[in-house]
């Protein structure tokens, strides 16, 4: 028995977004709170993924043992694969923010855009 391969490692091609003034804060909003669902989700379903070994055996507790570091133990784990995408969509987060500044928004309408249901018009 072998465990799959890990998802590629994050920073391939995606998809390309285009902001403006008129969207870039509820761009930032729903990239964060995607990025906030994500590392909730994934921390709750983390305590899920370990493998038990179904008996006392050393084929068993072989396997079991090779599945958990191929889900988690391994820097290129599953769970550390999505951990690293789930951090690069927060660095997109944080350019929106950064074009936000540039755009001439100020600190206080960036916090606000969290608060929002819409989109900020200037």
């Amino acid at each position: 028995m072998t465990a799959p391969a890990p998802p590629p490692p994050p920073g391939g091609p995606g998809q390309t977004i285009t902001v403006t003034p008129d969207n870039v804060l509820q761009a930032r909003r729903i990239n964060r709170d995607a990025v906030d669902d994500a590392r909730a989700r994934l921390a709750a379903a983390k305590w899920k993924l370990p493998v038990q070994p179904p008996a006392n055996d050393e084929i068993s507790t072989t396997a079991a043992a090779m599945w958990n570091k191929h889900l988690l133990a391994r820097p290129d784990s599953h769970y550390n694969r999505l951990t690293q995408y789930i951090d690069s969509v927060e660095a997109l987060a944080k350019q929106l923010e950064d074009t936000a500044r540039q755009y001439g928004f100020t600190e206080e309408e960036i916090a606000a855009s969290f608060r929002s249901t819409g989109a900020q018009q200037r």
